[in-house]
């Protein structure tokens, strides 16, 4: 049985001065990690110096995004395939919807449906060019996909029938937050599943900005089914566990990741 490989997003102050990006991603290899999905700093400098670098203490960059806030100009998708060529990286990933706009108050008015399905076409033309270049092109979601109503259909409902290129990197502690259960939808989904982004919360909620949000915690400290996410994405053929925790609770960054790596190796399904 092969087991699934850890590695992380955020944890890295970017733009912090004196911070050694590249003297953090090796403290976080130390401590198991040998993945992290910042793959475009790489590109800052020479990007083959940089990619051995990281390399040469056992981590690979896991994706590349496409970010397309509100208000900003779409990504270039030709250009950021032609980045994770350089890079070796196989996942492109978007965290945006519609549905999470509306959700998070960057967009003022709910998504209709036919707005929902003119961005799935979107997805789908983006995740098509992806698999003709040998990669697959992710959707990350949020609590929102899943809360949304279009005739018994979800805006995750609706990606799943319509964009039969698009995958998945399904983020457990939100699937858990909008009260479904991530094993279960790990074995519905199989193989469009390309990453698992681990995440888990304590009961309560924070207010930040006037917008609910999950009390979020080391993974294998809270809500999640942790042990029952991890047997899961082996039994559908996962590679990668990818933490994520949005803000710290008690821990510092580097204790968090270290708490999270160990909780997940203890369940026996972590390299």
């Amino acid at each position: 049985m092969n087991k699934l490989k850890a590695g992380f997003i955020g944890f890295i102050p970017f733009t912090a001065k004196g911070e050694d990006y590249y003297a953090i991603l090796e403290e976080y290899g130390k401590l198991g990690y040998k993945g992290f999905e910042h793959s475009g700093a790489l590109l800052q400098g020479d990007y083959q110096a940089n990619l051995a670098r990281v390399r040469a203490f056992g981590m690979e960059p896991l994706c590349m995004g496409l970010m397309a806030m509100p208000g900003m100009p779409e990504p270039n998708v030709d250009e950021i395939i032609e980045n994770a060529k350089k890079l070796g990286v196989t996942r492109l990933v978007t965290y945006m919807s519609l549905a999470a706009n509306y959700r998070f108050g960057w967009n003022k008015e709910p998504p209709t449906y036919d707005e929902i399905m003119k961005q799935i076409e979107q997805f789908q033309a983006t995740a098509a060019k992806a698999k003709a270049n040998g990669m697959k092109f992710m959707f990350h979601n949020h609590d929102a996909e899943f809360q949304m109503d279009f005739g018994g259909k979800t805006p995750f409902d609706l990606m799943v029938e319509n964009a039969p290129d698009l995958t998945f990197e399904l983020d457990v502690g939100w699937v858990t937050f909008a009260g479904l259960d991530p094993v279960n939808l790990i074995y519905k989904l199989g193989d469009r599943i390309a990453a698992l982004h681990i995440k888990d919360f304590v009961p309560g909620k924070v207010v930040d900005h006037g917008i609910d949000k999950p009390m979020f915690t080391t993974p294998g400290t809270g809500i999640l089914n942790l042990s029952g996410v991890l047997e899961a994405g082996v039994q559908i053929g996962q590679e990668w566990a990818i933490v994520e925790q949005d803000y710290q609770r008690n821990l510092s960054e580097k204790e968090t990741l270290a708490a999270a790596y160990l909780n997940m190796k203890e369940t026996g399904f972590l390299e």
